[in-house]
């Protein structure tokens, strides 16, 4: 596919329609183009899209852009935006995931930017626009199997310990590097009559109960199914993870796999009373007022946080801490990062044609410049995934101290239904409703019986490599 971007000065305001570009050729005509973006949870974030669009539309001038919203929920966020896509209704510009997008552009319902990325970006000082991003994670928008690239990202996550300084002042302790020193943590402030934890558990989207166990997973077994990472950009993608199931290099009844769980069950004694009714945002909101010392968040909830009017205390950050020998023979005594991947992303449905599709393209490379970058990271706080543009101060203390995960067979768009499970028969096991050996078996069944699904749907096989592209 090639599509020739619109012609005039990228820098500064276009001519009216009919005018003369600076490459001297006419101006395209009038575009109008309808974006839509996850519906923000506060009015500010809403008012800085607004921004970023006005910012293009003054320097493009023949193209109008109209903002709209999509539902925030995840189940309602697919089911809008697959509903769109196949019934040709969906907005020009569409937000997604990046898995999404791999599976959407193999069923035809997406625009092929591959060779866009070849071209130069004039909001980039008209650097070739792939060379523009972070390397790794634009190696993860590539669809896995064809290598074609169907979006844009315009956001990577870190999630990180927010810890109330003026408690840990008050009570003399470090910021924790190590599981043991964490729990010592815990341990004095419940001794202290401070509840140590906000977390939250009361559904899988609460996320807290995936975080921990992600990173805690990837600490203790991750080196296991390196191998299985037959791309090459250290991460484990759907066919990658199915293959590494399929030859049992990841069984969740084996103590590699599921050695978090005695320890993840220890640190439960110092989350907040009634954890597995608690929401995000509860404990989020337990946390500003001082009821808690610490609270798990992404950087996408900085902002929340640091703006807040009930917050009375001076707060901080650290990554969640690493596992010890002591608490597993296994770990390896490292951060193993949650985060680093694609996030914020955006994708053009294959009904988009012509000057549309010339104008869609060319707004999202302004939406990867270092200007929107800027305004992004000290407006959203969104840590940006372009490469050579540093983050914002506010976002200082979500550089990435460890390894990315290498695996994350636990995520909703990878396995909904193991998703699923992890938290809602992890909240019986927490509560000692049933064994750690239970936990393990209905964990595992569910994975094998849904990878078996996937290979079975893809056609990946062991004799085809898995849909691999290994030589």
């Amino acid at each position: 596919m090639g599509v020739a971007l619109l012609s005039g000065c990228a820098s500064g305001n276009s001519g009216s329609k009919g005018s003369q570009g600076a490459s001297g050729e006419p101006e395209a005509k009038s575009v109008s183009l309808t974006f839509a973006v996850e519906t923000p949870k506060d009015e500010e974030t809403k008012q800085v899209w607004q921004e970023i669009v006005d910012g293009y539309t003054s320097k493009r001038g023949n193209v109008s852009i109209k903002l709209d919203y999509a539902p925030n929920d995840g189940d309602a966020f697919r089911t809008w935006l697959t509903t769109g896509l196949i019934g040709g209704t969906s907005p020009d510009i569409i937000p997604s995931r990046y898995t999404w997008t791999h599976e959407d552009l193999n069923k035809d319902l997406l625009v092929d930017l591959t060779a866009e990325y070849d071209k130069p970006n004039p909001y980039a000082g008209d650097k070739v626009w792939k060379d523009t991003f972070n390397p790794s994670i634009l190696n993860e928008m590539k669809n896995p199997i064809s290598g074609s690239l169907a979006g844009i990202t315009l956001q990577t996550l870190s999630i990180r310990v927010f810890y109330n300084q003026d408690l840990f002042k008050q009570h003399n302790l470090s910021i924790p590097k190590t599981w043991t020193e964490f729990l010592d943590v815990q341990a004095k402030l419940k001794e202290a009559g401070v509840t140590p934890f906000a977390f939250a558990n009361s559904k899988p989207g609460d996320n807290h109960y995936l975080w921990a166990v992600n990173m805690m997973t990837n600490q203790l077994a991750a080196e296991k199914v390196r191998s299985y990472d037959f791309n090459g950009n250290r991460q484990l993608e759907l066919n990658e993870i199915a293959a590494s199931v399929d030859e049992g290099a990841v069984d969740l009844e084996s103590p590699d796999w599921t050695g978090y769980m005695p320890i993840l069950k220890d640190w439960s004694q110092y989350w907040a009373k009634g954890y597995n009714a608690m929401n995000g945002d509860a404990a989020k909101e337990m946390f500003l007022r001082g009821d808690a010392a610490m609270v798990m968040a992404g950087n996408f909830e900085l902002k929340t946080i640091q703006d807040s009017k009930a917050r009375k205390f001076e707060y901080g950050t650290f990554a969640l801490p690493y596992l010890t020998k002591e608490q597993n023979p296994n770990a390896a005594e490292k951060n193993y990062e949650l985060g680093g991947y694609p996030d914020l992303v955006f994708a053009i449905p294959k009904k988009v044609t012509g000057d549309k599709l010339a104008a869609a393209v060319d707004f999202f490379m302004y939406l990867s410049s270092p200007e929107v970058a800027a305004i992004m990271g000290n407006k959203m706080y969104v840590a940006t995934t372009l490469a050579g543009v540093d983050l914002p101060s506010n976002l200082s203390g979500f550089q990435f101290v460890g390894d990315r995960i290498l695996v994350n067979f636990y995520a909703a768009h990878i396995d909904k239904k193991l998703n699923e499970d992890l938290v809602k028969i992890g909240q019986l096991y927490l509560e000692g409703t049933i064994t750690e050996e239970k936990y393990k078996t209905e964990l595992q069944k569910t994975l094998k019986t849904d990878m078996a699904a996937v290979l079975k749907t893809n056609g990946w096989t062991k004799e085809n490599g898995y849909g691999s592209k290994q030589e």
